[in-house]
């Protein structure tokens, strides 16, 4: 390590209260959100009007089956993001399934209840529900569909994701693949694959990382590693990306400082360099949100380049504000 404060460029020791482990993990699988089994109002413009489509499609190609993921930024997103060893843009997953000809997403969540003197993860609620994908767009604000794998059938990854429905199955808060009587987002979206005919991939670990240990432990989480929604998503299914943002391509400059900012998460940073809370929210620390304003300012005024060149100009700018680091 060239540079063990790949953050701040000096240690830092801010000690991690409840409220703000909390308040990080839980927004993984989209903890705050409102939910709703009504269609709403879609938004201004042609619906779910696609920001760009799949080479070659004139329309959005929407089928039951499909994935879509969404990531809607800010620092809970890239803390999720911290619990994989491997990178992953996107952190909330759910299921498209065509019904009478319109598109609703099937998704999971929970929500967290004011506790005193025990686990959040022991209070939180939540269930399996349903969407109309407008609404998915607009509270994601950006999202992307990738098609199901060619040999699964989306008949029964419906069927799995509507029994689960009527069932009401429980979010579960702590992550657990070896048992499916609750279920996380990503882990219903991969056993509704499996129900198709899909194998679900090896879990991905934990990164070994005292500090998330420590908040893993904490809030009764095994060491049994997750389903990312990166294992669910092929650059050659992709179908659309739909956005309510005007400036979408701003979005795909977030991924990558924010896959530069899990790089730098090596074994000796504290999750402390990276976030702090402000008694309500939990907020980015300064030299980290200084670090994103400025990569979003790269290409003000002109066209974002590859995804490839993107990659080297964050990496550039880390290495300008934080100092060089082994990968």
């Amino acid at each position: 390590m060239i540079n063990r404060h790949a953050y701040t460029g000096k240690r830092t020791t801010l000690r991690i209260t409840g409220l703000l482990l909390a308040a990080t993990l839980l927004n993984g699988c989209q903890l705050l959100a409102k939910k709703t089994t009504e269609p709403a109002t879609p938004p201004a413009g042609p619906g779910w009007e696609s920001v760009r489509l799949a080479p070659g499609a004139d329309s959005l190609e929407l089928r039951t089956g499909q994935v879509v993921v969404t990531d809607s930024g800010g620092p809970a997103a890239l803390f999720f993001s911290l619990f994989a060893a491997e990178y992953s843009p996107f952190v909330h997953s759910g299921i498209l399934v065509m019904e009478q000809g319109e598109p609703w997403v099937y998704e999971t969540f929970g929500r967290i209840r004011p506790w005193l003197g025990r686990r959040p993860t022991d209070l939180i609620r939540g269930e399996v529900t349903r969407r109309p994908l407008s609404d998915f767009v607009t509270r994601g604000k950006y999202v992307e569909i990738y098609d199901l794998p060619t040999d699964i059938d989306g008949a029964r990854v419906a069927e799995f994701v509507q029994a689960q429905f009527a069932r009401r199955t429980p979010f579960d808060p702590y992550f657990r693949f070896d048992e499916h009587d609750a279920m996380y987002c990503t882990e219903l979206s991969a056993l509704a694959w499996d129900a198709g005919g899909w194998q679900t991939p090896a879990l991905l670990p934990f990164p070994d990382n005292p500090s998330l240990t420590r908040v893993r432990q904490w809030l009764g989480i095994e060491d049994i590693g997750t389903i990312h929604s990166q294992q669910l998503i092929a650059p050659e299914r992709f179908v659309a990306a739909l956005s309510i943002l005007k400036q979408q391509a701003r979005f795909h400059v977030y991924i990558e400082l924010k896959r530069e900012l899990h790089r730098r998460f090596t074994a000796d940073q504290k999750v402390g360099n990276l976030f702090e809370w402000n008694g309500k929210n939990l907020e980015f620390r300064e030299p980290v949100r200084n670090f994103i304003v400025r990569g979003l300012e790269i290409y003000r005024g002109r066209e974002v380049p590859a995804v490839e060149q993107v990659r080297l100009d964050i990496r550039a700018l880390a290495v300008q504000m934080f100092g060089e680091i082994n990968s």
